[in-house]
């Protein structure tokens, strides 16, 4: 009895340890950090969802996926670092894809295709940070919130014969839902305030003045 107990605890103390030592090599930012990656999983898969509710016609047109939960999963897949566009511009050119006036596929799944991605490359397509890692560059997920603006912007003003060509608010029973205004601004103060508590942290400046002049017209390609 007493060897078999040894022999489990050579087994499972080393993966204790180890996890100790993970643990305990976080910082306050990275637990922080964490958080924010968590946070803004939640609210692009929220988008997607309702996205395609309103206007479900799109779904039909997805060549390579049924149902909405085939997207999700596709969209949160895990990356290959390796094979990754250190430059940022894939991510905008799906987004920009979902807004082509001649686009005739899904248009939902690329532009929430390419948000995730360009929110994941913003912080280094990781979502578990230690005291060792590269510092996350605040300035990258500042300008990940003014992207959102200009996503949101385009969404409301972008039209093909003269309707949306995606539906986001809508109005109920003389009532407008405004569910997807608050969304995106979940999304972007998630953004805004990991920005600035990395900036605090790091003793950094961030530039807020981009803001006014890029939104509504280009989207920043956020690299790594």
């Amino acid at each position: 009895m007493n060897k078999i107990l040894i022999l489990i605890s050579i087994i499972i103390l080393p993966s204790c340890q180890n996890n100790i030592l993970k643990n305990i090599a976080k910082t306050d930012i990275d637990i922080i950090t964490e958080i924010h990656v968590v946070n803004a999983k939640s609210h692009i898969e929220d988008l997607i969802i309702k996205l395609y509710k309103l206007t479900p016609v799109y779904i039909k047109k997805n060549q390579n996926f049924n149902s909405v939960s085939q997207v999700i999963l596709d969209i949160f897949k895990e990356v290959n670092i390796d094979e990754i566009d250190k430059t940022g511009q894939k991510n905008i050119d799906l987004i920009l894809k979902g807004f082509d006036k001649n686009f005739t596929g899904d248009r939902i799944y690329y532009i929430c295709k390419g948000l995730h991605g360009m929110i994941n490359a913003s912080y280094n397509y990781k979502s578990k940070f230690y005291l060792t890692d590269p510092k996350i560059d605040a300035q990258k997920i500042m300008n990940t919130a003014i992207n959102i603006e200009t996503l949101v912007w385009r969404l409301s003003n972008t039209r093909d014969n003269g309707k949306l060509i995606i539906k986001t608010n809508n109005i109920e029973k003389n009532k407008i839902n405004l569910s997807f205004e608050r969304l995106f601004g979940k999304l972007i103060n998630n953004q805004e305030n990991m920005a600035r508590i990395i900036s605090s942290q790091q003793g950094r400046m961030i530039q807020k003045a981009a803001k006014g002049i890029v939104s509504k017209v280009l989207f920043l390609p956020i690299g790594i």
